[in-house]
């Protein structure tokens, strides 16, 4: 009988996800269950038997187990079972993940794995890693101002999801953009910016896909930017989203490497779902850890 190590967020999905339901579905598919809630001390303990790690929960959930996995104290397997649980799920359906809770459970027996590779920051107060995305501008201010908004009417995923892009097309119509300066490789870029992510998945945030090519296991990374001159057209976009009309994909300035040197001239940044606090402009080198973790897939 496989011994997992299961990691629960219990504020995310719903009743039907409880601690008791979640040890019934995963003992019907004759798993060894050491169960932890990530909200309670001592859930990054993880016995030298443990053959895989199950997360339950959301995006962060994901970032929170794997910076607990991935510390060079923690023997823990890098196999990694996921059931989306949150409000976005990018990383879920980057890999596709989904359909029934009991089918993506009972999947894991086929050990069919994927990897996913890890991406650390380096040139700020600590090393920072990311499994999403890296970036400037205006998705960590909407991260800030998401947090101020009252979200007991937001009772769905879906109506969380079109007020983030109500919230961050306001956003796009006054933010000032900033100056960046980037490396990879041998060439640089440079301008003003309202947006610059480094991207190893494809969607961030409120499902937006910044980067339809990227794959989180080829070793490489997207830098996505969104000049400054292309405000109105990107907030026009967004209306479209939010009004729930097809339209085509935005298309942003993209480029391809495994490593980009960053320097932006402001002090909104984000590392995945982490908001991080830095007072003046800072280089930053990103280099990937390719396949530092492997996820099951179906």
């Amino acid at each position: 009988m496989p011994k997992v190590k299961l990691l629960h967020n219990p504020r995310a999905g719903d009743k039907a996800h409880s601690k008791e339901n979640l040890l019934a579905l995963f003992a019907d598919e004759d798993f060894e269950c050491d169960y932890s809630s990530i909200k309670e001390d001592g859930w990054e303990q993880i016995t030298n038997d443990t053959e895989m790690i199950a997360i339950v929960g959301g995006d962060g959930t994901v970032r929170k187990a794997a910076k607990a996995i991935l510390k060079e104290d923690v023997q823990a397997p890098h196999l990694i079972g996921l059931l989306p649980f949150g409000t976005a799920n990018n990383i879920a359906k980057t890999l596709k993940i989904e359909g029934e809770v009991q089918d993506i459970i009972h999947s894991w027996h086929n050990k069919n794995n994927a990897p996913f590779d890890v991406t650390y920051v380096s040139g700020l107060a600590e090393r920072v890693l990311f499994l999403e995305g890296f970036g400037y501008g205006i998705f960590p201010q909407l991260m800030r101002e998401m947090k101020l908004v009252d979200k007991t009417k937001l009772d769905t995923p879906e109506k969380e999801i079109k007020k983030a892009q109500e919230v961050l097309r306001d956003i796009v119509l006054n933010y000032e953009g900033r100056e960046c300066i980037i490396t990879t490789g041998n060439e640089t870029i440079s301008g003003c910016y309202l947006l610059v992510e480094v991207m190893n998945i494809c969607s961030i945030g409120p499902n937006l896909k910044l980067a339809p090519q990227a794959s989180p296991g080829d070793g490489m990374l997207e830098l996505v930017l969104l000049p400054e001159k292309q405000r109105r057209q990107f907030a026009d976009y967004l209306q479209h989203l939010i009004d729930g009309n097809d339209c085509p994909a935005f298309t942003f300035e993209t480029y391809t490497g495994n490593s980009f040197t960053l320097t932006w001239m402001g002090t909104d940044l984000h590392a995945d779902d982490e908001l991080i606090d830095y007072t003046q402009p800072a280089k930053v080198k990103l280099e990937v850890q390719p396949g530092n973790l492997q996820f099951l897939v179906p």
